[in-house]
């Protein structure tokens, strides 16, 4: 038994130390602000529906995520979110994607006008997707915008187009309307999860599937 002490304490460490990595990714990013809950109205809960959206619109089932491209969690959420909870859940909840741009996050802000620049062009996801999957490698990026124009390249896009887009009023309103709501709804951080309009408390990826499976149980 001593022989394989050590073999076995280091087999240890490396577990312990895995486990703090993946809980860090997991844990939502915040920023402190003085916000206190307000009052939500009937065109917050209608803007909870508004965004880049898959699924099926007429579900009871509204699932919203805010969230912010630079987020590492967010990063560590999306191939979940893309990969599992999308394709076993889209003929039976109503998705939608709402920016969440933190302020401590430089790339932030450009990230979220490059993809609502390519949903001008029908590509919200495509742009979401490849933004999200290549996050290590604009993410300390002076200007990150030369990398979002391949990406834009990538996908299709007519590129000029995007480029005007990209810094219009349109789509910086956009998003700072999806900001000013999450400040009102006093989001813990990114990503932040809601269903149905009340914010779902997750810790791990089974935590949200579950909340999904429990909510379409309730409005069968």
């Amino acid at each position: 038994m001593k022989k394989y002490l050590p073999t076995i304490l280091i087999v240890l460490v490396i577990v312990i130390v895995a486990g703090f990595i993946v809980r860090a990714l997991m844990t939502p990013d915040s920023q402190t602000k003085d916000t206190k809950s307000q009052p939500i109205t009937q065109a917050d809960t209608d803007a909870l529906r508004q965004g880049g959206s898959i699924g099926n619109p007429n579900s009871k089932v509204l699932v919203t995520e805010f969230g912010d491209y630079q987020c590492p969690a967010c990063g560590a959420w999306h191939p979940y979110i893309k990969d599992t909870i999308i394709p076993q859940y889209q003929d039976k909840i109503f998705f939608v994607f709402k920016n969440f741009p933190l302020e401590m996050h430089k790339n932030a802000q450009a990230s979220a006008q490059a993809v609502e620049a390519a949903a001008l062009q029908g590509k919200f996801w495509e742009m979401h997707n490849i933004v999200y999957e290549n996050q290590k490698e604009w993410v300390d990026e002076k200007d990150p915008n030369s990398k979002f124009e391949g990406y834009a390249r990538q996908i299709g896009l007519n590129v000029d187009q995007w480029k005007k887009d990209r810094d219009t009023s349109k789509v910086k309103d956009l998003i700072k309307a999806d900001v000013t709501l999450g400040e009102k709804l006093n989001l813990p951080g990114t990503p932040a999860f809601l269903i149905n309009g009340t914010i779902v408390q997750v810790k791990s990826f089974e935590d949200l599937k579950n909340a999904i499976d429990q909510a379409l149980a309730q409005n069968q």
